[in-house]
């Protein structure tokens, strides 16, 4: 099968995340069952200190990538460039990954289409973005149903199954396929003495909730003073998080690590006591499973996607979302109670183990091709 996928991002570019990881895990294991796939993208800057930008044309994981302009132009560049991309290509489907504004795809080609979409915004774009930049994202996907009438869509969670539905999607048009984990993770050996400390892991970013485990940490450490929390990753909220860890006085408490390597990322995770995912939105949590992979539970925000990758009280904890104190109280409970601590560990692990990447690819291919034959049945 020949693929054209449509993103925003590949993994490679400075503010990739979740979505742009999803999709090269995916579509790379395509590409190994012997199928052809181009990636259209933007382009990016290597370096914020030159004027250098990343190739046009690049080999990512057996995936084509072809990289045009920047987000700003995205949209523009997705009308005018695709055609000539067809023609190329002449792609059986293409495949529009739909987490940030939409494309228009079925107004440019006939080209069957499937839409891939981890999570809708919703509300918690204003959260983040500037007004004028949120509302044009909360409208975009307002107009989904009537843009995407026709389309099938892939989604990652019953969660966000049931957003599009909600949304004005017919059920039976949603399909759900779930993550995986990477092998890596579940063969690490799990750490029967665990370190005194939580860990927070992501993009700095206000939708990620990173103030909230930041306060939470706050309140927990004033009864704990022994136990740390460590921040790996990084983002546009980081000066101001380190400027507070001063003025809070909780620099021999809290480390920011920066963005950490793989390797190293296992490794904090097995250590952990737990983990903290405090986004306020988020189509599944790959870290959550990952870090359960590790064989450490998750205190993770009651949001749609989060609730889904961490059952409450088997697997990991939730907390009221944006509540710090509530979350500070759940830190207490991992930290206090190592035999529940362990029971939540042996879940989280198991149930990690149930999702792998393989699968995953192979139902997403099943879907394709069923998109394609229901699109050559009603010409």
């Amino acid at each position: 099968m020949r693929i054209l996928i449509l993103n925003y991002r590949d993994r490679t570019h400075p503010l990739a995340g979740g979505a742009e990881v999803h999709l090269h895990r995916i579509f790379s294991k395509l590409v190994e069952l012997g199928h052809s796939v181009t990636l259209f993208t933007t382009n990016y800057k290597l370096n914020s200190q030159i004027k250098k930008r990343a190739p046009k044309y690049e080999n990512i994981d057996g995936i084509k990538v072809i990289r045009c302009g920047s987000d700003a132009f995205f949209q523009l560049n997705v009308i005018f460039r695709v055609p000539g991309l067809i023609k190329k290509f002449k792609p059986d489907i293409i495949v529009e990954d739909l987490n940030k504004l939409p494309l228009f795809s079925p107004y440019i080609t006939k080209t069957p289409k499937l839409i891939q979409i981890l999570h809708l915004w919703k509300s918690s774009i204003f959260r983040e973005a500037s007004f004028p930049v949120a509302l044009a994202v909360w409208l975009g996907e307002k107009i989904i149903p009537f843009v995407y009438k026709n389309c099938y869509f892939a989604t990652i969670s019953p969660s966000g199954k049931k957003e599009l539905s909600e949304l004005g999607i017919a059920k039976e048009k949603i399909s759900v396929i779930y993550c995986g984990t990477k092998s890596e993770y579940l063969e690490t050996e799990k750490v029967r003495n665990k370190f005194p400390y939580f860990l927070w892991l992501g993009r700095f970013r206000k939708y990620k909730g990173v103030w909230v485990a930041f306060e939470a940490f706050k309140i927990f450490s004033k009864k704990h003073p022994d136990a740390k929390l460590l921040f790996a990753g990084s983002g546009p909220e980081e000066a101001k998080m380190k400027r507070k860890t001063e003025e809070w006085g909780l620099e021999d408490r809290v480390e920011f690590l920066g963005i950490v390597s793989e390797e190293k990322k296992i490794e904090l995770m097995g250590k952990a006591l737990g983990l903290l995912q405090t986004s306020f939105k988020e189509g599944w949590g790959l870290t959550v499973i990952e870090a359960a992979a590790c064989g450490t539970a998750s205190i993770a925000s009651d949001v749609s996607g989060l609730c889904d990758s961490v059952k409450d009280g088997e697997t990991g904890l939730l907390f009221k979302a944006g509540n710090a104190a509530d979350c500070a109280k759940k830190m207490e409970i991992l930290y206090e109670n190592a035999t529940l601590r362990n029971i939540l560990e042996s879940a989280a692990k198991s149930y990690a183990a149930s999702f792998d990447w393989e699968t995953a690819a192979r139902e997403t291919l099943f879907l394709m091709q069923k998109v394609v034959k229901l699109r050559s049945e009603s010409l």
